[in-house]
């Protein structure tokens, strides 16, 4: 039986599929180690808040009724929280990797504070309320200047590294509408891992 022999044709096609592929898989590679964590900068501003829909996660995380529950929450430095939303009346879980403002910004939003042995989003590392109080921000801008030029300052006296060498990010939490219409002001300087779940206390951890 004689054996066919491909046409030069189907030879140099077969080549430029093969190159093809490969520069795929290549451009695949290299762009799953260009990702980075860029430090807040005091002197910008923040854009809007990207969507706080539940997701599920890879990290195992505590129910809700694990913690307490909060539909108004004041900061208490030390406590560790997660920023949940009331789907079918229940706390439902939210995306692992949480974003800086931690401020409750709708009805159905809640604070639910766990032991910090267990899967959170945020640590409290510093509050703050006589100055707040003395001058209090009229709108969101203003509590993220207040925040950016507070929070990272104070966070190594709670982590134990400065901000701009550390793993961490900082973040912030902030009094609700009602709550500033009865006067209560407030800052809470946040910390939380960019990557993922806190899965213990962060308090002198050197991180």
């Amino acid at each position: 039986m004689r054996t066919k022999v491909p046409r030069a044709g189907q030879v140099v096609a077969a080549f430029l599929g093969i190159a093809m592929i490969g520069a795929a898989v290549l451009g695949g590679c290299g762009s799953s180690t260009t990702s980075s964590v860029t430090k807040i900068d005091p002197t910008t501003t923040t854009t809007a808040a990207p969507d706080d829909s539940p997701s599920t996660t890879t990290t195992l995380e505590p129910e809700a009724g694990a913690g307490t529950q909060f539909y108004l929450y004041t900061p208490v430095t030390g406590d560790c929280i997660d920023r949940r939303t009331i789907i079918d009346g229940r706390a439902s879980t939210n995306r692992a990797t949480p974003e800086a403002d931690a401020s409750l910004k709708a009805p159905a939003q809640v604070i639910v504070r766990f032991a910090c042995d267990r899967p959170h989003q945020y640590e409290v590392i510093h509050t703050e309320m006589s100055s707040v109080a003395a001058s209090p921000p009229q709108n969101q801008e203003a509590f993220v200047e207040l925040a950016k030029r507070v929070c990272p300052a104070k966070f190594r006296e709670y982590i134990g590294r400065d901000y701009q060498d550390s793993e961490l990010e900082v973040g912030w939490f902030f009094p609700t509408p009602d709550q500033q219409a009865q006067h209560i002001e407030f800052l809470g300087c946040l910390a939380f891992d960019p990557k993922g779940k806190l899965t213990g206390s962060v308090r002198d951890s050197n991180r």
